[in-house]
């Protein structure tokens, strides 16, 4: 899958702060607020659980990364892009 090598290798190359500066640029315009900021909480600026799913499909295609729900909705939009993970492409057991 030439897919999520690219976005292997985009996660590993990609800084946090360009991380949390592209999910912030989406949110702003997600949620129609350019104050957005990442000391902001996720539901606080308006974010549920459409948004998240939104969210992570957007960091899974762009940086091959994904969030907690707990994490984001819990604490700061900065922390919860700190603790996002790769995705890992492995089959899941049936």
């Amino acid at each position: 899958m030439q897919g999520s090598a690219t976005n292997e290798k985009e996660a590993s190359t990609v800084s946090a702060a360009d991380v949390e500066q592209s999910a912030l640029k989406w949110l702003r315009a997600e949620l129609d607020d350019q104050e957005i900021s990442g000391s902001d909480n996720f539901l606080d600026i308006g974010g549920h659980s459409l948004t998240f799913s939104k969210l992570n499909v957007f960091l899974g295609d762009s940086f091959g990364i994904s969030l907690d729900m707990k994490t984001t909705y819990d604490g700061t939009l900065a922390a919860a892009l700190l603790a996002a993970q790769p995705i890992t492409t492995e089959p899941t057991s049936k």
